[in-house]
């Protein structure tokens, strides 16, 4: 089945549970992921058990061709609901998906797990779209760029539930900033969220986010550091990383933003490395000079295998933020140099 542009919020939020698969897809990286989170969220008690989750790449599904059918039949350990999640950096890397849903479709393969596959921009002739938008047990689910009017009440929404309200003249600032990328808009609102501080403590009368909030908290500012921070780790260039780092430290920088600054950079060379670096402006790549030489030349010495290990990395920091006691801060650095290190050795070989 096929869900269209207007109703996939709705089918994401209260999915049909009878469904075996679901395909998320589109140009825009960062609403698919932060639409698979929901879902996996709605889907399972514990998104982040790895009792209960399986996940997969492209690499992990070439070198072994038999994994995916066999984390699709395998029973839970620990009892209760389990689910495969694939990511997958490009359209050809998906074709062992197409090939078991078609067989699960016939009747010739097993599945006692549900299975969320994220995807880029997909062909309507490509072999996912054509296994996923006819079959039964299975839901497509489209993430294409968002309109102006779209990223508005998002915004907005996001903001109320923060009990803010948004100025006519901080709504068009604010816009062109965060267009064409969830990822990119969830992490400006959330920053604005937190300088404007939380409803309990707010001080009476600042419940308004203002132009100059929205210039205080500017992605041109903060994150344009961090991205320079991101292009000197992913370049090799290991003690400008570490330095610029530590001053960003000292200007107040977070590391939940270094690690949304390292995976939306992840999510642009893939996208660069799949459908080229025009295809990737519409991810916000890059947001400052000199841009497309450091972006294409970071896009050539890493390989898609090694960009899905990155995105791992960075996503196994974020939930150790949230879960572990350490400072945000230190396991976005070790990260930072981690991927730095890697970088170097990679730079050396070309």
């Amino acid at each position: 089945m096929k869900a269209t542009a207007r109703d996939a919020a709705g089918r994401i939020a209260k999915p049909d549970t009878s469904l075996r698969a679901w395909l998320i897809y589109g140009p825009d990286r960062g609403l698919v992921r932060e639409r698979a989170n929901a879902l996996v969220k709605v889907l399972l008690a514990d998104p982040d058990d790895p009792f209960a989750v399986t996940r997969l790449t492209d690499e992990d599904l070439k070198s072994d061709p038999a994994v995916l059918a066999d984390s699709m039949a395998a029973l839970s350990m620990m009892g209760g609901e389990r689910l495969v999640r694939v990511q997958l950096a490009s359209e050809a890397g998906g074709a062992p998906v197409a090939a078991f849903l078609k067989d699960y479709e016939a009747g010739n393969a097993a599945a006692e797990a549900w299975m969320v596959v994220e995807a880029g921009d997909l062909k309507p002739a490509g072999k996912l779209r054509k296994a996923f938008e006819p079959a039964k047990q299975a839901l497509a689910v489209p993430c294409y760029v968002e309109t102006a009017r779209g990223l508005a009440e998002f915004a907005e929404e996001a903001l109320a539930g923060e009990g803010l309200t948004l100025a006519a003249d901080a709504r068009a600032r604010l816009l062109p900033m965060i267009e064409g990328d969830r990822g990119i808009a969830r992490s400006e609102i959330d920053k604005l969220i937190l300088y404007k501080g939380p409803r309990a403590v707010r001080p009476e009368g600042e419940d308004s986010v203002t132009l100059a909030d929205v210039e205080a908290c500017a992605a041109s500012g903060g994150d344009g550091a961090l991205d320079r921070i991101v292009d000197s780790a992913l370049s090799g260039a290991v003690k400008a990383a570490d330095s610029g780092w530590m001053r960003a430290r000292a200007g107040g920088a977070s590391g939940v933003g270094l690690v949304r600054a390292i995976q939306r950079r992840i999510d642009q060379l893939l996208e660069i490395q799949i459908n080229g670096y025009d295809a990737a402006l519409r991810l916000g790549a890059p947001r400052y000079p000199p841009g497309k030489p450091v972006v294409e030349r970071q896009a050539s010495i890493w390989a898609a295998r090694s960009l899905d290990q990155a995105r791992q990395a960075a996503f196994d920091a974020e939930r150790q933020m949230k879960r572990s006691g350490s400072p945000a801060e230190l396991i976005a650095g070790d990260l930072l140099l981690k991927l730095a290190l890697r970088g170097e050795a990679l730079s050396a070989r070309r």
